[in-house]
């Protein structure tokens, strides 16, 4: 996000309207202090069930880019993708933590499980959130 907005749209004077940022329940949960995945080895239970409080601790990653997209004076609406060991009631924190800490909107995503079906919530959060007028402006004069 930065470099697209301190490179990239000063030298072609686009303006973004709106920040997607995309989360997943299982690497806020690794920012949370979740233990290591590694690639061919099954995930180790705080991934397959519920943890609130792993969830929570990993939204602070989320918290801080929204709080970076607000000093440009962008919206933000978070796309949270859901994946079949998501719980309601994780899925429901994120998006909870997401508005508190700013974000426009923040979305449950089932694109992965249902196609473009389950991205029509996101869809319209991001049209809604790019019809507001942007206040985007450069962190700093080169």
């Amino acid at each position: 996000m930065e470099k697209f907005f301190n490179i990239k749209c000063r030298a072609s004077g686009l303006v973004p309207n709106v920040v997607v940022l995309v989360a997943t329940v299982r690497a806020l949960k690794m920012h949370g202090g979740g233990p290591s995945v590694t690639a061919g080895v099954p995930l180790k239970k705080e991934y397959t069930e519920e943890n609130l409080q792993l969830v929570a601790d990993g939204c602070c990653n989320l918290e801080k880019q929204i709080q970076i997209a607000h000093l440009f004076g962008v919206p933000v609406v978070v796309a949270l993708n859901v994946f079949k060991t998501d719980t309601r009631a994780e899925i429901d924190l994120v998006c909870e933590l997401a508005k508190r800490a700013g974000a426009f909107n923040a979305v449950p995503c089932y694109h992965w499980s249902i196609g473009g079906k389950g991205s029509v919530d996101l869809a319209q959060a991001v049209r809604e959130a790019a019809s507001k007028k942007s206040r985007f402006q450069f962190l700093y004069d080169v």
